[in-house]
């Protein structure tokens, strides 16, 4: 079963190579997301759930001890007697923005048609179309919705707008 962990803000790569250490699948997703620094556009890692790590193990009281002691781990969501899990396709998309060998997810490739509609040419958005709100030309970025544990998540992705 899949399970979140909250961590202190900016060590969840550190704590997923912990887990991973202790033979305990983990993943963060993380971006490149394109920023504008200076007039020009740069691409600058984001981990898309700040403060979370996700982790696939099962679950008893041997392995929530290995989780909870190492630093950086603050609980596991939901009572510690029973945390929260995620479904099956929350898992899955986890896994699918976690991308391959924890390399992080390149911004979508999008094109602007004719009537000013947004269409994904290619990218992990893809596969998200159907959850996207809305589109941010301007800082290129894309907002989709998902559930954690059941609760509304709003994730952004970076896009990178093809000329047409």
């Amino acid at each position: 079963m899949w399970y979140v962990i909250q961590v202190k803000t900016g060590d969840e790569v550190s704590v997923m190579k912990k887990l991973q250490e202790l033979n305990i699948q983990a993943a963060v997703p993380i971006e490149n997301r394109p920023t504008r620094k200076s007039g020009s556009w740069t691409l600058k890692e984001y981990v898309l759930f700040p403060s979370y790590v996700f982790l696939n193990i099962h679950f008893n009281a041997e392995y929530y001890y290995k989780v909870v002691k190492i630093p950086s781990v603050i609980r596991f969501l939901g009572e510690s007697s029973h945390p929260s899990t995620l479904t099956y396709l929350e898992a899955e998309w986890i896994k699918i923005l976690s991308g391959s060998g924890g390399t992080p997810i390149e911004p979508t490739k999008v094109k602007e048609s004719e009537n000013g509609e947004i269409e994904i040419v290619e990218g992990i958005l893809a596969q998200f179309a159907n959850r996207v709100i809305k589109y941010d030309k301007h800082s290129r970025k894309a907002t989709f919705e998902l559930t954690i544990c059941n609760e509304v998540k709003e994730v952004q992705l970076g896009i990178e707008l093809l000329e047409q």
